[in-house]
């Protein structure tokens, strides 16, 4: 009881000793206090009709910021954005990394008493799966796409391969023939499907599409091109051989002269098919090429690869005559990246996307995709918002790409360019 007493005792005096120091004016609360600084407001977020989510930048314009960006932070609905440049009326700022219709932006800044109020924004899903498809489709050759944006590619779904091709509104057709091996649903039933109904390969290192939306294939082991009308549901054909017997075909593109231009390993030459007739031109080039890219403004060839020991992309300018001479070296990638080149494809205003996945699981990519400007600057491409192991890209004729991924991350996706036919602040 006494100790109790004690502590009642104790209790009282300091609130009593509490209560005369709020009297006069030692208060840990200042009615009169002022923050240092006038608190951040938003007038605007440029582009107005939103933005990609944890991509590039956007403009933020307003009042009461700071020309120090370490004194400012910028919130899009609980993910911090990243303040690139400042000054007291505008901020430079990659978008935060969730996507939504609506998302709350504020401003703080160090020294103000509140936030600013919030301002909704648009943050588009940069990278996810393509419509029509999920995280059971696997795809396991490159991709392609049609003139009315249809996509194609071939997908393993649980165990059965198709040919598939996919609408933009994600309508989803698998082409009939089947896979080499297939079982009949009959189980009772072990006969093989009559060769002409069977796909050759169950994988191809290329597809294109050619004249008359014909497909165009190759499979990496042979040096042979293969054509297939989609849903005729019969066996590729072959459409021609090179005479270089050592060709394994990696890849390949048409250009806007009625050439198709053909790389691969084994081979040390750059091979030139002519469309109309099938004959074949070579002309020497000292590596294990895995890629091929033209760009029309400027009539040019890319082809990367192994290269002097190394992973480089080399580019060629096609002439008149539809001949390339020496070539020279356009990038060092393997001075700056891991992994491999595995695709390659140009935007409208010439900077070059490189996809770098692989499927020999001992080589690790550091980036899914890397982008490489005309002036020879680069960066990751859409970094930390893409998937892993891109194997293959290629564009819509809107804003979209379409990219493969295998390995842990196997999918089809799209990828929002925003707007790549213009360079500057916001992307393409």
């Amino acid at each position: 009881m006494i100790v109790k007493n004690s502590s009642i005792l104790t209790f009282i005096v300091l609130s009593t000793l509490l209560f005369n120091n709020c009297k006069d004016g030692n208060s840990l609360f200042d009615p009169d206090y002022v923050a240092p600084n006038e608190s951040p407001v938003i007038t605007s977020i440029t582009p107005t009709n939103g933005y990609l989510a944890g991509v590039d930048s956007v403009i933020i314009t307003g009042t009461g910021f700071s020309t120090d960006a370490d004194e400012l932070t910028v919130n899009f609905g609980g993910s911090a954005g990243i303040v690139r440049s400042a000054s007291e009326t505008e901020l430079v700022v990659r978008p935060g990394t969730i996507p939504g219709n609506s998302v709350p932006v504020r401003v703080s800044k160090r020294g103000a008493e509140f936030f600013s109020e919030q301002v909704n924004y648009i943050l588009f899903d940069p990278f996810n799966l393509y419509p029509g498809t999920d995280d059971s489709d696997t795809p396991n050759t490159p991709i392609a796409v049609d003139g009315s944006d249809n996509v194609y590619t071939i997908i393993n779904r649980g165990g059965i391969i198709r040919y598939t091709r996919i609408a933009p509104d994600g309508t989803v057709t698998k082409d009939g023939v089947k896979f080499p091996g297939e079982p009949r649903p009959d189980p009772n039933n072990t006969s093989p499907y009559p060769v002409d109904s069977t796909m050759r390969f169950i994988s191809y290192s290329d597809i294109e599409i050619g004249p008359g939306g014909v497909m165009f294939i190759t499979q990496p082991s042979i040096q042979a091109i293969f054509t297939k009308t989609f849903g005729d549901g019969r066996r590729e054909g072959v459409w021609s051989a090179s005479s270089t017997g050592s060709l394994d075909i990696s890849d390949m593109v048409f250009d806007n002269n009625g050439y198709l231009w053909v790389v691969g390993r084994n081979s040390d030459q750059i091979h030139r098919f002519t469309v109309a007739n099938k004959s074949e031109a070579k002309f020497p080039f000292t590596g294990a090429l895995s890629s091929i890219a033209f760009y029309a403004p400027n009539n040019e060839l890319y082809v990367g690869g192994n290269i002097n020991e190394t992973q480089q992309v080399w580019k060629f300018t096609i002439d008149g005559s539809g001949n390339i001479g020496a070539g020279s070296l356009y990038f060092d990638f393997a001075q700056f990246y891991n992994g491999n080149i595995r695709k390659m494809i140009l935007a409208s205003n010439g900077e070059l996307l490189i996809a770098t996945g692989t499927s020999n699981a001992q080589i690790v990519a550091d980036e899914g995709i890397v982008r490489v400007f005309p002036d020879g600057k680069h960066e990751p491409f859409y970094d930390g918002m893409l998937k892993g192991n891109a194997f293959g890209i290629t564009w819509r004729s809107d804003k979209y790409a379409v990219v493969v991924n295998n390995g842990d991350d196997a999918s089809v996706n799209f990828m929002d360019m925003f707007d790549r036919t213009r360079a500057g602040i916001f992307g393409f």
